[in-house]
């Protein structure tokens, strides 16, 4: 049975108004179970839209009558707890989106660590709230986001430490030069006797420079998160190497 019509199934349930079971309906319908969730966020997410509390060890007691109507399945990767799905999602396709998601919780959480975070907090608030909004959901975004974070972090940085005139654009006043050429400043410039970007990161950075420039100008091509996530090792050691010197 076809996605649409396990989640038409699933709003002819006849449950009471309100409760849980109501809440569960409503998020299938609304695409909440097209990939696979762990008890927790389902929990989570029943409890914020309905306004009362659903504890995780609760959440199968709920999600039983969904079971048993064929409308959702429960996949459990190796070593790992339930996550819980539209029926229409094989098995095989669930453990793939949860080993992908497994991975980009990893990444998610090492550019939102506490060190980097509380780091880059004061200046850059509102672009890491945006990041995390849209990180492993909205690829443009977030390769819009990961390049705007770059380019800003160069001229605050090379700015605090006296450089600013280095990546000033002479025939544009006010203007600063292309991504690139700041990347390349920054490799180029030491400060006690260290470069602000190693040679190394530097180089690195080219592809989510380009994905940034892809979401931005390019009206024929989109960004995907798995063209995202090869780039994310190499931008986060780019931005705690400028972050050490904010």
């Amino acid at each position: 049975m076809s996605g649409k019509a396990l989640k038409n199934k699933a709003q002819a349930l006849v449950v009471g108004a309100g409760s849980h079971h109501d809440t569960l309906k409503k998020l299938i319908a609304e695409g909440f179970f097209d990939k696979p969730v762990s008890t927790k966020e389902v929990a989570k997410r029943v409890s914020e839209k309905s306004g009362s509390r659903l504890k995780s060890n609760h959440v199968q007691t709920y999600i039983k009558k969904f079971l048993s109507e064929g409308i959702l399945h429960g996949v459990k990767p190796a070593g790992k707890r339930t996550y819980w799905v539209l029926a229409s999602v094989s098995e095989a396709e669930a453990l793939a989106l949860i080993g992908k998601n497994r991975k980009l919780q990893e990444l998610q959480a090492e550019l939102f660590s506490k060190e980097l975070f509380k780091k880059l907090k004061k200046d850059f608030g509102r672009e890491m709230d945006e990041l995390l909004d849209n990180f492993g959901k909205h690829g443009n975004s977030t390769a819009f986001l990961l390049r705007k974070i770059l380019e800003k972090l160069l001229i605050i940085v090379l700015a605090k430490n006296g450089r600013e005139h280095l990546l000033e654009e002479p025939h544009r006043p006010g203007g600063y030069k292309g991504l690139q050429e700041m990347i390349g400043v920054a490799a180029r410039e030491k400060h006690g006797g260290i470069p602000f970007l190693t040679q190394k990161t530097a180089e690195a950075t080219k592809g989510i420079k380009f994905l940034g420039d892809t979401a931005a100008h390019n009206p024929k091509a989109n960004v995907a998160m798995n063209t995202i996530v090869p780039q994310m090792p190499f931008i986060i050691t780019a931005y705690e190497e400028l972050a050490t010197l904010l």
